[in-house]
């Protein structure tokens, strides 16, 4: 069985491939993925899911096409430029480029993260930082106990932060076209 070291540093993305599990690998950290998230967060999940999905297909038929497809974990997020691989809940993806057999590479256009006791800190700064640095467009962080998000928007390299967003608002994700309810 090939595992790594919980949190020891110095990983290589070569390295992850042959870890037996779900594993994240941020700056060459390893965060082990298990156990699954609660049930809370899986409803949450499924519901941004469909909704990121049902708005995408509508807007395509009002505008006439796009290619904008939402992804859900467990899905390998590559990010140029950095020794590692993130399991984001949710991301969306307009450029087809970025779409690779074995996952995503590139920076996506929107990614959603859940939080959870257990991952909370290293969404709020590991990946903060990270896709910040790797041009990710949009960044909407989930707490389902508090029933609030924050949606964070790159701007010249850094986020900026929205006020929160509670529960039952509508917020217009990728630029304001993609109009969704939170919750």
């Amino acid at each position: 069985m090939n595992l790594p070291p919980l949190n020891s540093h110095g990983h290589t993305v070569e390295e992850w491939k042959t870890w037996e599990g779900r594993w994240e690998l941020i700056n060459g950290v390893a965060y082990d993925m298990t156990p699954a998230p609660s049930l809370e967060h899986q409803r949450v999940s499924g519901r941004l899911y469909l909704a990121l999905g049902n708005a995408l297909e509508e807007g395509k038929r009002k505008a006439g096409g796009g290619e904008c497809e939402v992804f859900a974990a467990p899905v390998d997020l590559y990010l140029p430029g950095q020794e590692s691989v993130f399991q984001p809940d949710l991301a969306v993806i307009c450029d087809p480029a970025k779409l690779a057999p074995h996952g995503i590479v590139g920076a996506p256009d929107l990614i959603v993260e859940i939080l959870s006791p257990s991952t909370a800190s290293r969404d709020n700064v590991q990946k903060r930082w990270a896709y910040a640095a790797a041009g990710v467009s949009e960044y909407l962080i989930v707490d389902p106990s508090e029933q609030v998000a924050m949606l964070l928007r790159l701007e010249s390299g850094h986020y900026v932060d929205s006020a929160p967003i509670q529960w039952g608002a509508v917020v217009g994700l990728l630029g304001g076209k993609l109009p969704i309810t939170l919750g």
